[in-house]
């Protein structure tokens, strides 16, 4: 073994499994569009000089993540219910 790095011989012979894929879950996707929506509006309205209610914004943004959860998990289980 000349280099310290190099693998031992032995552990080559073995058949190495490959990694698993992980999916993407539906609320990580989720809340990342809530957080890029937040952002944008935020943006939009400092630059436009609109002015929205924050209340009512985030009522709606939630009730829109909320809706797209419920759609993405009802998805996920007739996908994996068929076979």
């Amino acid at each position: 073994m000349s280099n310290p790095t190099e693998p031992l011989a032995f552990l080559d012979d073995q058949k190495h499994p490959a990694p698993a894929s992980h999916p993407v879950r539906v609320g990580t996707i989720v809340w990342g569009a809530v957080v890029v929506a937040l952002g944008i509006l935020v943006i939009l309205t400092r630059q436009a000089g609109l002015s929205l209610d924050a209340g009512q914004t985030a009522i709606w943004l939630l009730l829109g993540a909320g809706a797209a959860m419920v759609a993405g998990g009802a998805v996920n289980l007739f996908r994996k219910k068929q076979p």
